[in-house]
């Protein structure tokens, strides 16, 4: 076989290898991005349940304020009782002191209620706190596994590309050139392909007799002519151990 295509046909198995690492690399985006999905949900959802908690305690507080302002016009009618005039402004006043302790009575019940909730939230809330922290240090760990995943590609990648590039270097540079022509700017694309039953590897056309023999000939670099990838002859195992 003609030595500039063995040459080619490693080099091409140095690309796919590379390729590889650089495919399983890509992956890792993805997945860091799923993680810090579910890092942003599960940040809401705590944020959530505090939010839940404060709102009782803000509604609670204002309840008590309402209380509060009961308690002032109760006191301010009552004091006001003794000095009015008329028995049509005193029993004016007492419905209004009537009316503000039952308002008054309807909102106590309002708090009692809330108290109940604000203690089942706060319970709820430390079980809750518990469960983020587990789940944010299970997402940390993901994270730093990705990491640690990326940076061992990115390790790998390289010794691949500078075994490829030494490699590539090391080949004839006509023949290097035109490997890389065909396979520029198509990652992945089989620039170098075996012969089959007298079709080409890649786009699976038949070979005119002429092209075949002068694959057979092993002198040159021969093209198909239907989608220019490079053609040979894949060699016996006898032979493929000889050359290795």
């Amino acid at each position: 076989m003609n030595e500039a295509i063995l040459g080619l046909v490693r080099l091409q198995e140095l690309d796919k290898a590379l390729d590889a690492l650089r495919q399983h690399a890509a992956k890792i985006a993805p997945r860091r991005a799923a993680v810090a999905a579910r890092r942003a949900a599960l940040v809401a959802q705590h944020e959530s349940s505090k939010k839940t908690l404060t709102d009782a305690q803000v509604q609670k507080k204002n309840l008590e304020m309402d209380i509060d302002t009961k308690d002032q016009v109760i006191r301010k009618s009552s004091g006001e009782l003794n000095s009015v005039k008329s028995n049509d402004a005193y029993k004016a006043l007492l419905t209004q002191i009537d009316a503000a302790k039952k308002e008054k009575s309807a909102i106590e019940d309002q708090v009692l209620v809330l108290m109940e909730t604000i203690d089942a939230l706060q319970k709820s809330a430390k079980a809750a706190d518990a469960e983020h922290q587990t789940q944010r240090a299970a997402l940390d760990a993901e994270d730093a596994a990705l990491n640690a995943e990326e940076a061992e590609d990115q390790s790998k990648a390289d010794a691949k590309q500078g075994e490829r590039d030494s490699y590539a270097a090391g080949l004839p540079r006509a023949a290097r050139e035109r490997y890389e022509s065909i396979q520029r700017g198509r990652p992945g694309f089989l620039a170098v392909v075996p012969l089959q039953d007298m079709i080409c590897g890649g786009c699976r056309t038949r070979l005119t007799a002429s092209l075949l023999n002068e694959v057979m000939k092993g002198k040159d670099l021969v093209a198909c002519e239907s989608c220019s990838r490079l053609l040979y002859i894949p060699p016996k195992p006898a032979d493929a151990a000889v050359h290795q």
